[in-house]
């Protein structure tokens, strides 16, 4: 009798969990298509552009749950071959030194190595790209979907990695 209880209760456990991720990561896929880009072929022309930004609404850390960055500055912004990244960070670093001043992931100059993959079959374009802060190598994988998601993750040579989601725009006009 008892082990019928806790099975039920698994059972009822595991499908709210799993609605409760469907929901979230429908809830994630819309929010972009009031963004730049609505389909595939929009997506192409704004990263063929080297023109447009990236701001996210969550931070994953590696070892906790999700963070709302919502009202926290954040970007990443390609403009040409350059990029400029200011992303809040939350983990574990493994290494000697302090985290700096800039409280975050920071690095503006040219995307080294940059690699521009296009998926047409599953809809979304990667971005590879390295970089340096202050002695620490930076690995910036990103992922933007034709609906105008994104996801973004950072390794480092210091720090446990990070990912996040967030949303293409378009930079504003000055």
């Amino acid at each position: 009798m008892w082990s019928i209880a806790v099975n039920r209760i698994k059972a009822v456990s595991i499908l709210i969990f799993s609605t409760a991720i469907i929901m979230a990561f429908t809830a994630c896929g819309g929010a972009g298509l009031s963004g730049p880009v609505q389909n595939y072929e929009q997506l192409q022309d704004v990263v063929s552009s080297q023109d447009f930004q990236i701001e996210n609404d969550w931070a994953n850390p590696l070892g906790g749950g999700n963070i709302n960055l919502i009202g926290n500055p954040n970007l990443i912004r390609f403009s040409g071959d350059s990029v400029e990244v200011f992303l809040p960070y939350f983990g574990v670093r493994y290494t000697g030194g302090g985290y700096g001043r800039n409280g975050g992931i920071k690095y503006e100059g040219l995307a080294e190595n940059l690699s521009i993959t296009e998926n047409p079959e599953k809809k979304n374009i990667a971005l590879d790209f390295e970089g340096d802060q202050e002695g620490e190598n930076l690995e910036f994988h990103i992922k933007l979907f034709a609906n105008g998601s994104t996801f973004t993750s950072v390794n480092t040579s210091q720090r446990s990695t990070i990912s996040y989601q967030g949303n293409l725009k378009r930079p504003e006009e000055e």
